[in-house]
């Protein structure tokens, strides 16, 4: 298939552009600067002028597409718009639409770094974090759009690590930085589903060629809570530990606070095993902070 991908510069985007090339499709990543278009070029993706913020250059790209795969998150309050537009201009003509979301919109809420047992697979109900409706409506708009002549996917990842990237693991080590530990909140029992980078483009793969219209995909590798996160980059960074306050960690962290650090996201990912094949094999994120990608990124 030739399949455009956008958010092909970025952290999860570049490795599924990679890997679909791999898999023998043709790819092409939207490119907002030539400095992206000649990154994009040297790993063998074809650039592709545009900017999802400017939706009117994107949309010449997506007529010469069999597939979209939205890899970079919209910012928060133009989720439902943005969808809307993409899912308009590719109805009706057989298209398949990836579209990323993410584990947050299952999370529960936890100030004082308290465990909730609670875990979603990929169909049971939920209540979203109120900042994240709009991301379930999109959700729910792209998976609709079947009934449309759309093969539209959704795809939730959690935590995303690898390769020394991650949109968490870099704030616990600006800590370090900041406050001299590496610090958690409350009693740092909560716990975020993870997965390795490469993994979640290989899910991108298989739910490309065998995913279901209108199915939702989750994946992981297991768990980890975060003041056993914060324990090993304080051991990478020679440092000590540090319990923070909500209040604290709004100051330390502003809006991530409230939106990784402060929340228990649990997922199980029985459809993606049992109907995809989707296996990891990358399974330890605390080995590869103390002696990996992010001990050479930080340490």
């Amino acid at each position: 298939m030739r399949v455009l991908v956008i958010g092909a510069t970025g952290y999860i985007g570049a490795q599924v552009a990679r890997r679909l090339r791999a898999a023998g499709h043709v790819v092409a990543g939207l490119a907002r600067t030539p400095a992206a278009a000649a990154r994009l070029a040297a790993d063998g993706i074809e650039p592709a002028p545009g900017d999802l913020i400017d939706l009117a250059s994107v949309l010449p790209h997506l007529a010469r597409c069999d597939a979209l795969a939205l890899c970079a998150l919209v910012d928060y309050g133009h989720e439902e718009e943005t969808t809307k537009v993409l899912v308009e201009s590719l109805a009706g003509q057989g298209k398949t639409f990836l579209f990323t979301s993410g584990s947050g919109v299952l999370s529960l809420p936890s100030p004082d770094g308290r465990w909730h047992e609670e875990s979603f697979a990929e169909d049971d109900p939920f209540v979203p974090p109120e900042h994240l409706v709009p991301r379930v409506r999109a959700e729910e708009m792209v998976r609709g759009a079947t009934a449309r002549g759309l093969r539209g996917i959704v795809l939730r990842p959690p935590l995303v690590w690898g390769n020394g990237g991650s949109r968490q693991l870099p704030a616990l080590f600006e800590s370090v930085a900041r406050a001299g530990a590496a610090c958690y909140v409350g009693l740092g029992l909560h716990c975020y589903s993870h997965l390795h980078v490469e993994d979640l483009a290989e899910l991108y793969r298989l739910a490309l060629e065998h995913g279901e219209a209108g199915a939702v995909y989750h994946a992981l590798a297991g768990e980890e809570n975060w003041r056993s996160l914060a324990e090993a980059v304080a051991k990478v960074k020679g440092c000590g530990t540090r319990s923070v306050t909500a209040d604290q960690a709004r100051t330390l962290w502003g809006e991530r606070a409230e939106r990784f650090f402060m929340m228990c996201s649990r997922i199980r990912a029985p459809k993606a095993r049992a109907a995809l094949g989707w296996r990891p094999k990358h399974l330890d994120l605390v080995a590869d902070i103390l002696a990996g990608s992010y001990r050479a990124a930080f340490g």
